[in-house]
């Protein structure tokens, strides 16, 4: 074997297969698995990690959807090169490495939807229907009932459908999900609620107005002070974040 020798630990929750996936994918992140290194064939994995094959199988086939082995049959598992090959499922495993939040992935993160989310803001504010509006309206205006985190949320997905483009909603989607445990921190401070509730009354009149550029201004400064306000209450320094 000539990658990384100390054995895996043996094994102790009810999903196996996902906690085998977490041992090799912070390897492979950590590069403590080197692109092209070839895993111990599946019997030996299974007899190390004291599981049946099957679940060690179960494993593998996860870590290729992520991009993170090739697996080669009849020739053996190779761990593939992330920055050539990971997929967007792979940023979550990425954003908590060994169990702890990694501020450089969150940061790039960040700097990610800084880029992306307010051309989705522009290509909405130009393509949007009246339909679109109608429904962007209601969730800013007659929604009151709703948690305000649910309502962002949902302006935002809402502000991806009119762009016209459904990739945009499923990376927008991604963000979120993403980022939902941060956003939890940043809602629990009222000047941040109110600041978002702000931002919903003028992202909608800008959309409305069919004023591409300010809707996308809006959306860039808005993100700018949420990116702030998150990584200081996450204790991160939020100047590292233009590094």
């Amino acid at each position: 074997m000539n990658a990384d020798q100390r054995p895996l630990s043996p094994l102790t929750k009810i999903r196996l297969h996902e906690e085998i996936v977490e041992q090799l994918k912070d390897r492979i992140v950590r590069r403590d698995l080197l692109p092209g290194a070839r895993l111990q064939p599946e019997r030996e994995l299974a007899d190390q990690l004291e599981v049946n094959r099957t679940t060690v199988r179960e494993a593998l086939h996860k870590l290729e959807s992520m991009g993170l082995v090739e697996i080669k049959h009849g020739n053996g598992i190779f761990v593939k090169d992330f920055l050539e090959s990971g997929s967007l499922e792979l940023v979550r495993h990425m954003l908590f490495l060994n169990g702890r939040l990694n501020p450089r992935v969150l940061r790039n993160l960040h700097e990610l939807r800084r880029l992306l989310v307010p051309e989705i803001c522009f290509c909405a504010a130009a393509n949007r229907s009246q339909a679109d509006l109608d429904e962007l309206k209601g969730v800013v205006f007659q929604s009151d009932d709703m948690a305000l985190e649910e309502k962002d949320w949902r302006v935002h997905n809402l502000i991806a459908r009119a762009s016209g483009n459904l990739l945009f909603v499923i990376l927008l989607n991604s963000f979120t999900g993403l980022t939902r445990d941060s956003s939890k921190l940043y809602f629990a401070v009222a000047a941040n609620r109110q600041r978002s509730m702000k931002f919903h009354r003028e992202i909608y009149a800008a959309i409305e107005k069919g004023d591409a550029p300010r809707a996308k201004r809006i959306m860039a400064d808005v993100l700018q002070f949420a990116e702030v306000q998150t990584l200081k209450a996450l204790g991160i320094d939020a100047r590292r974040t233009k590094r």
